[in-house]
């Protein structure tokens, strides 16, 4: 989740014109969004990101930014040490509704923008029913499920949070089968159209000994079981690649488990500044080939609705 890195204005035009690339349909990103104005750990305004994504090839640009937090238990860190509380992060939320509706219809001639949020699973006994009452209230086009509580545990903020939950859960393989179950929940409840970095619990799980023992891969089909049940589209998230990671979310083995259980793949730049709007795309889409997926399934506008449609990565 926590991310930041610079962009500095002397660089944004070098940049745009090294990225801009022939369009190719699955030039797709639908995870993804996240701008310094309604994000603590991001950079860059939503207008940059969403000119970078029309920079550089992008067909469709979902916007994804993180849902409002109720209670504040849950605020991050560096929210705490900036001052913010619960009604500025619902402020910001509906600024952000505001203007995702806005640039979506104003970029309409040059890039498809599709409004959505990443769908949070705190607090734990009524978060189904306020994301639903977000995605009501502001009529988004889509929501990708993620999970980054555990029984309302933020982990995925930095190692020290990460290292301090796997203690209160008494050992990395019973946190990352919370984790599977958590993810299987929040898909059940929710029925998002993506689900976002579905193993992300391995992204601090090294110093641990990894996630990669049958009792989380149990727990993972499971997950995956209900992710298939529901219809969800999965987010290779290409986040992993700049944060060091040799492949994306998931890992090879997901998704050959994915694969065999007929769930669909999208990509997800997770982008948090505008360098990072369409990053590892290639590599992304190679290491689908690599794996069996020959297609990708995106979200478009059509006649004022959102459609899925699949598209051929060759």
């Amino acid at each position: 989740m926590r991310e930041v890195s610079g962009f500095h204005a002397v660089h944004r035009k070098v940049f745009a014109k090294v990225f801009t690339m022939e369009s190719a349909p699955w030039r797709v990103s639908l995870h993804g969004g996240h701008s310094r104005e309604f994000c603590d750990h991001a950079t860059g305004s939503l207008r940059e990101m969403i000119e970078a994504a029309a920079a550089r090839g992008l067909q469709v640009y979902g916007l994804a930014e993180h849902a409002p937090r109720y209670a504040p238990e849950f605020l991050y860190p560096d929210e705490i040490a900036m001052g913010w509380d619960i009604a500025k992060l619902g402020r910001d939320f509906a600024a952000y509704a505001a203007a995702s509706a806005a640039l979506a219809q104003e970029f309409a001639g040059r890039i498809t923008v599709l409004r959505g949020f990443e769908a949070e699973v705190v607090p734990a006994d009524d978060y189904a029913g306020l994301m639903r009452g977000l995605r009501e209230r502001f009529a988004f086009d889509y929501v990708v499920g993620s999970v980054h509580y555990v029984d309302e545990l933020l982990f995925d903020y930095n190692q020290e949070a990460f290292d301090r939950v796997v203690a209160r859960k008494g050992g990395i393989e019973p946190l990352a089968v919370a984790y599977y179950e958590t993810v299987a929940g929040m898909a059940e409840a929710l029925r998002p159209e993506v689900v976002g970095h579905v193993d992300i619990v391995r992204r601090f799980a090294g110093p641990h000994g990894g996630v990669d023992t049958p009792a989380v891969r149990r727990a993972a089909e499971s997950a995956l079981d209900a992710i298939a049940e529901v219809g969800a589209i999965l987010d290779v998230n290409t986040g992993a690649y700049r944060k060091g990671d040799a492949t994306p979310y998931p890992a090879p083995w997901m998704v050959g488990a994915a694969r065999a259980r007929g769930i669909p793949f999208c990509f997800g730049d997770d982008s948090h500044d505008p360098a990072h709007v369409g990053a590892h795309f290639d590599e992304a889409r190679a290491y689908l080939l690599e794996h069996g997926v020959q297609r990708i399934t995106t979200l478009d506008r059509q006649d004022g609705r959102i459609v899925r449609r699949a598209v051929p990565l060759d």
